[in-house]
Parts: C-alpha cells; structure tokens; sequence
C-alpha cells in the first residue's frame, strides 16, 4: 500500500513540474498578406494579425512603446509595430495555458535587401533588433563584392537622414583594420565606415574566398615596372597584426640612377597614400639623413647686417643641393613616415665642364686670309710624333666650318661644331695674328645637378652714406637719405661664371650656363662725370652678361656668341701754338678715328666623368722582381744565343 500512494505522488509531480504544450497560435499575416505561423520579425509602422485557434482570455506586451497589441475577437488581436527593437509578448488562454511569444520590429529594409542580392546573391543582412546597428554576412569570391555591399549599405542609410553634411564620425568595425590592409585608402578619402546623424552602424562580417594581394606585394609588382628591379620590400610591422595605420614600408636596393629613384618612390607613394598629395614635394620626399650619414636639420639661416662697415657682395650660391638630388641621400622618408628608403644609386655621375671665353676683333676678323693650306701641307700619317697621324683635309674643313661661326654667315648651317678641337685650332689661329684674346678658359667639375661658380677678377670699393629716417606714423620704417652713416661696400668686376649641369638616365646633359663679364669704363665714368657736373666716387662699368639653357650630348661643344661691345675713340694731334696759324696750323694736325666692335664668345663642352670600378685592374702590370727576372732570362738568353752563332762561325 505505500509502494502504490509513492507511485502515485511520483506521477502527480511530473504532471505538474511539466510545461504545457499550448500551441495556440494558428497563424501571423504581415502587412503584405503573407501569413506563417514562425513569423516573428514585424516592419516598422505596420499592422499583423494574430490569430489563434483557442479562445483568448488576456494578452500582456512588454514594451508598449515596440510593439502596440489589441484584441480583436476571442480568436483574434491586431499588433502594430511602433519603435525598432525587441520586445514579449504573453498570451493567456481561456482553458488556464499560456504562451510567450518574442517579436522585433525593424525598419523597412526591403530596397536595401534587393540592392544587397544584386550584388551578390551569398549576401544577407540582420539588423540589431536593440540598436541601430547592420550585420552583413556571407561568402563572396572576391573583395570587390564586400566593399560594395558595404558601401551600398552605408550609403543607404546616409540617404535617409537629413540635415547637413558636416558631422561626420567614423565608426570602424571589427574588419576595418584587414580592409584597411586590402585597401591602403586614407580615411580622409574614402572612410570605410561613417556615421552621419546617428544612423545604423555597419559591421561587415562577409568573408572573402581569395584574398587580394597585400601591399608589399602590389608595391613590389609596380615599382618593378619603373626600374625597381634590385628593390626589396619590407613591412616593418608595430602590433601583433598588420595595421595599415601604423606599419611602415621599408625600400632595401639598388637603381641604376635618380631618375629611376625618383620614379620608384612617387609609385610606392601612391599606392600607400591612394592620392596624390597638396604639399611640396619637399613634404612628400624628405630627406632624414645625408651622403654621410648625418642628420638633417631644418636650420634656417639669418642674414648678417651691415650697418656702417665692410661688407662683400659676392653673387652666385653653390651649397649642396641634397633636397633637391636625393641621390645621395641615405635614408629618405615618404609619404608622411609611412615608407622609408635605404635604396641605393649605382651611377651619381660628375660633370666637367670646360669653357672658353674669347673676344674677338670684328674689324681685324673681316680683313683676315687664313692660308689653311698650313693644316693640311707637309704632315703624312706616318711622320707624326709618336706615330701618330698628321693633320689631314678634314681639320680644315672643321676650322672653316667654325669660322663660319664667329663670322655669322653659317654658311654650313653649323651652330655646333663637330669636335672641339677645331674651335681650339681656329682660335690659336686667330690669337697669333692679333685677332683674338683668351679671356678665361676654367674648367669646373660638379655633381650631376648641383651649381658651380667661378670668379676671377677684382673688387672696387664703392662708398656709401645713408642717414636713417627712423619710424613714421603707423609704425612704419622711414626711407633712408643720404648724409650721416657711411659704409663702403665692394662691387666686383672681371669674369664670373655659374653653371648647373643635370645628366638624364641616356646621358644627355641639361646645362644652366650663367656667364658674366664687367670691366671697369673709364671713358664712360668721364662722361657720367661731365654730363652732371659732378665728380663720381667710383667707376662705371661694362657688364656683359647671357644666362641659357640647353641639352647637349656628352662632349658636344656649344658656342654662344652676340655679346657685343663697341669702342669709338676720336684723337687729335697739334702742334701747340701753330696749330692757330691759318693754313699752317692744319697742316700740323693729324684727326684719327677708331670704331672697334669686340664680340665675345664662348665655347662650353660638358663631359660626364663616372668613378671608375675599383674592382677592376685597367692596366695590371707584375711587381719589379718578376720583371728583373724575366730581364735577367732574356739577358741570358740574348747572350747564349750570341755565343752558339760565333761558336758555329
């Protein structure tokens, strides 16, 4: 009897501690007229009805401001979904069960659902039922389709919320940073997620099946295209992950020449930064360290002032130009830090660059017979010194063509001579006969792209005086007149040239030639003189001066001419005292005029000159004890053999 009442106590409990099935809800119609019983998701601001197949005795919503519910019938309730998110709703029934039901209200997808499955159909989205935050999911083939359906999504919630465009706030997701890593786009441009007046968040969580290529390959890949063969790419990594924030490219190599470095560092700046920048290419390329490896500083320098003392103005400024030449340079920064360059250039050629300045004669130069029959007369190929070939027919026709030149008929059409050395000829020819003077022939050698200046000459002390009108109303410097400080400064006169040669990756040279030439005028500082009525502290000058630009082929002369300068003395010879007598007085006097036109001109040729490899023995000659033996052999051997020839005698 009390093994059957604990049967029974055992049954009873089971009974009670187990849930009633209630299953009274038959099904859900959405606004659309679609009906389904496991329906649970409601569009915002739209009516679903409820219906179910047990009489209903109360209904209870946990969030009334989500989800709005009304009984319609003993069958029957209307639900309106009024704010997204999440909420219960709890159904009693007339026969004593219960059911709860969980319901979320979201917003009106459907426009951006179909956008989505355009792009690629593996695509689904989920909006957060507790927030305004968007979910995408799915696989797709390749990155394109998950930027796109990012970029769909955002841009249709940007769509759809007013005001204006100002405030806008980033909102990076978990997949931001290997995007970034795809990518490499600046945020400024092209930000992978943005919120604008509070709309849903983008978690993009689509997978991609093949990845594409990392930066370090795709900048390797390109800057091999432009010369970049011999460089290494290194990602020198700052977290525990890739960041495209933080890390930095390393460039590890060799190029042929600058110009190739240039080029190879403009590419890899593109792809890291996506854009070309605003700055100055002093702010895209900068230099960190030098040829020496020292450091770079920003230093500005301060001009000294001159108030009442000795000062010289010397023109022309030959610094080194390593911002500019970034040959040279051990270790370049790029792109704002985000690349680094330790690449090294195999050819920094120098450049020699002699000129010669004549000054030429026109009156002596119009008279003169040149008898070329002296180039070409009384020389064979074998008679030369040394062996070497004589003068041939060839050398005149050079020297005539050069000629031509300096008498301005171009009867050739020669504006460039063919070789040097005729212009050399001719000119000796011309200074023998008085023709012609040297007035400088230097010869500079420069780095490729840097400027160099040569001066010869003197300096003439010019006095100054000024009297400082100190500040004027509004706090403004005064001019200053002449009258109580005095100074003296230098004007300098004779030869100066500057010159600037570049040299391109086919050896063509590029030349800034800057030439001056100032002589003191004494006939014209009389004329100053007697024009004012006043005498001058100092001389006037004779300046001639030409600045060009031209490109030449390694060892091409250019001859520049035009500079002209005329002279007319009148003279007048007397007899003091008779010159008065009439008749007789004329007869003593002797008028001469002179009209002389000199014409400068000079000829410049530019030679590249490489470092010759070390590695190499041009000429390799053996030591001095293996040339005494091998001196010593054939002594003995010479000897040996005059011996056995008078033996058989």
């Amino acid at each position: 009897m009390k093994r059957l009442t604990l049967s029974l106590v055992t049954v009873i409990w089971v009974l009670l501690i187990s849930p009633v099935n209630a299953d009274g809800l038959d099904f859900v119609e959405t606004a659309d007229s679609k009906k389904s019983k496991n329906t649970r998701e409601l569009v915002q601001w739209t009516h679903t009805r409820l219906v179910f197949n047990k009489p209903l005795e109360r209904i209870a919503v946990g969030q009334e401001e989500t989800l709005q519910v009304e009984v319609l019938s003993k069958n029957e309730a209307l639900a309106l979904a009024k704010k997204v998110g999440r909420t219960s709703v709890m159904v009693w029934y007339s026969d004593k069960t219960s059911e709860t039901f969980l319901f979320t209200v979201t917003s009106d997808l459907s426009v951006l659902h179909h956008a989505i499955k355009d792009i690629h159909p593996n695509i689904t989205l989920t909006l957060a039922p507790d927030r305004d935050a968007l979910v995408l999911r799915g696989q797709v083939p390749t990155i394109k389709y998950r930027i796109a359906a990012e970029a769909a999504a955002r841009n249709y919630f940007e769509a759809g919320q007013g005001g204006n465009n100002d405030n806008l706030l980033m909102q990076p997701s978990a997949m931001a940073s290997m995007v970034n890593n795809f990518r490499m786009q600046n945020q400024d441009v092209q930000p992978l997620l943005r919120r604008r007046n509070n709309p849903a968040a983008i978690i993009n969580l689509i997978s991609v099946e093949t990845l594409p290529e990392d930066i370090v390959t795709r900048v390797k890949n390109t800057i091999d295209l432009v010369g970049g063969e011999s460089v290494t790419v290194t990602r020198v990594q700052h977290g525990d992950i890739p960041d495209a924030n933080q890390d930095t490219l390393l460039l590890k190599g060799y190029v042929d020449n600058q110009v190739e470095l240039v080029r190879v560092l403009t590419v890899a700046s593109r792809l890291v930064t996506g854009q070309d920048s605003k700055k100055s290419k002093q702010a895209i390329i900068s230099i960190l360290a030098n040829e020496s490896g020292g450091l770079m500083t920003t230093e500005k320098s301060t001009p000294s002032a001159n108030f009442g003392g000795l000062s010289s103005n010397k023109k022309g400024n030959s610094g080194n130009n390593i911002n500019s030449n970034i040959g040279r340079a051990k270790l370049l920064s790029v792109a704002g830090g985000k690349l680094l360059s330790v690449i090294e250039v195999r050819d920094l050629p120098l450049v020699r660059v002699s000129v010669q300045m004549y000054e030429v004669n026109h009156r002596r130069l119009k008279q003169w017979r040149p008898d070329f029959s002296l180039l070409t007369k009384g020389y064979d190929k074998t008679g030369g010194n040394f062996g070497l070939e004589g003068a041939n027919a060839g050398t005149a026709t050079k020297v005539d063509n050069a000629l031509q030149v300096l008498g301005g008929a171009l009867v050739n059409n020669l504006q460039v001579g063919a070789k040097d050395f005729a212009f050399d000829l001719l000119f000796s020819l011309l200074e023998q006969d008085g023709i012609s003077r040297t007035l400088s022939r230097p010869t500079l050698t420069v780095l490729a792209g840097e400027s160099a200046v040569f001066s010869a000459g003197g300096e003439v002390p010019v006095p100054t005086a000024f009297a400082p009108s100190g500040i004027t109303s509004g706090d403004q410097v005064g001019t200053n007149t002449a009258g109580v400080f005095s100074g003296t400064t230098f004007k300098s006169f004779g030869v100066q040239l500057q010159v600037r040669a570049m040299v391109d990756e086919h050896d063509r040279i590029t030349l800034d030639l800057n030439p001056t030439i100032s002589t003191p005028d004494t006939l014209l500082t009389q004329e100053i003189s007697s024009s004012t009525g006043s005498g001058l502290n100092t001389s006037a000058f004779n300046v001639r001066s030409i600045s060009t630009s031209t490109r030449l082929r390694d060892g091409q002369p250019m001859v520049i001419g035009g500079l002209v300068s005329r002279d007319i003395n009148d003279n007048k010879d007397f007899v003091p005292g008779i010159n008065k007598v009439p008749l007789l007085g004329k007869l003593t006097e002797s008028t001469s005029e002179a009209d002389n036109e000199r014409e400068l001109f000079i000829v410049v040729t530019p030679t590249i000159v490489r470092e010759l490899v070390h590695e190499v023995n041009r000429w390799q000659f053996p030591n001095s004890e293996t040339l005494m033996q091998q001196a010593v052999f054939n002594t003995n051997h010479a000897f040996k053999y005059s011996h056995e020839e008078s033996e058989n005698e």
